[in-house]
């Protein structure tokens, strides 16, 4: 990936770091996606890494309401609000994330989960 790189961020573990400038409106990063079942992704080690996936597209097949992302995609924090901001492409079972303005080198790159938090965020 460019322009991309995951890092140890203090206080909140693993995280992406952009190391070249990003554009806003820029792609950063389109990745495959592992459908998996609401049930799956609850399990020790996949439940902070599943993604809701399909759950309000209406007709999609059951056993895939989340996903596991690849690429980076497990490794982007939380922030509100964030810079950047996640994509669904069911077609072909992708996800992308797209920056939602400039972001600097060096600058870590955040998702709104848009969800209820299981954590205490941390700056």
């Amino acid at each position: 990936m460019r322009k991309i790189a995951y890092r140890s961020i203090p206080g909140k573990g693993r995280g992406v770091i952009a190391t070249d400038a990003i554009a806003g409106g820029e792609t950063v990063e389109r990745s495959p996606v592992l459908p998996i079942s609401m049930g799956t992704s609850e399990a020790p080690g996949l439940s902070d890494y599943a993604f809701a996936w399909g759950e309000d597209v209406p007709g999609f097949p059951v056993g895939q309401e989340c996903a596991i992302g690849l690429g980076y995609l497990g490794l982007y924090n939380h922030a509100r609000p964030s810079n950047v901001r996640l994509l669904r492409h069911y077609d072909e079972s992708e996800m992308s994330i797209v920056a939602l303005r400039d972001i600097q080198v060096g600058e870590e790159l955040t998702i709104d989960y848009d969800i209820p938090l299981w954590f205490e965020p941390k700056g």
